[in-house]
């Protein structure tokens, strides 16, 4: 059994009207659970880190600066919150489009507004530009939406300056750009001369 005993001044207990021996079978159990998972299930705040042998765990260096967030991870191992796991999803994503040669949202995003495109102001109903990840994951590259003044959502009807903004990206020579019209354009890595997606 790890070292799982309590520190001096914590308390153990169990549910409202639990019995001591129902306790102490959830205590079991619980200690139990942890000896199975071994490090690979260390998880959790730091001030319940006395459930894990000393030299496991650590504290994870995403949430170290925050009060709220200060939580622990197996020593030298992957962090097992999940918060932490959608980060390093995020994280490989990224990785993977730039391998591929596709651009990332942040990066296209921020070279369009340095370009003079309006981006699309977050809380706000003005017009301006989106950049998105498409739902196929990294190899299909990203889209580029533009949003009328005053919608929620693009529309078609209201292309507002993608024809612009299609035409800037192309003309950089790094992305292959698919726009024919309307409020969608997608992006991805440039492709052979005879792929139909160029």
């Amino acid at each position: 059994m790890n070292d799982a005993s309590p520190r001096p001044g914590e308390r153990m207990t169990g549910s409202l009207g639990q019995t001591a021996a129902e306790c102490l079978d959830m205590i079991r159990q619980l200690i139990d659970d942890r000896d199975e998972k071994g490090t690979a299930g260390i998880k959790g705040t730091v001030e319940y880190a006395f459930w894990f042998a000393p030299g496991t765990w650590e504290v994870c260096p995403n949430g170290a600066d925050s009060a709220y967030g200060r939580h622990i991870k197996p020593s030298d191992a992957p962090c097992n919150e999940d918060s932490c796991k959608r980060l390093a999803a995020r994280v490989a994503a990224r990785k993977a489009r730039r391998a591929q040669g596709n651009p990332t949202p942040a990066a296209l995003s921020a070279q369009l507004a340095r370009a003079g495109f309006e981006r699309i102001a977050h809380g706000r109903l003005s017009a301006g530009f989106r950049v998105l990840k498409n739902e196929g994951g990294p190899a299909t590259g990203v889209r580029v939406v533009w949003y009328g003044e005053g919608r929620r959502l693009p529309l078609d009807s209201e292309p507002g300056r993608l024809a612009e903004i299609a035409e800037f990206i192309r003309a950089g020579g790094k992305y292959a750009v698919r726009y024919n019209g309307g409020a969608r354009a997608e992006v991805t890595a440039r492709r052979p001369a005879g792929d139909p997606r160029r």
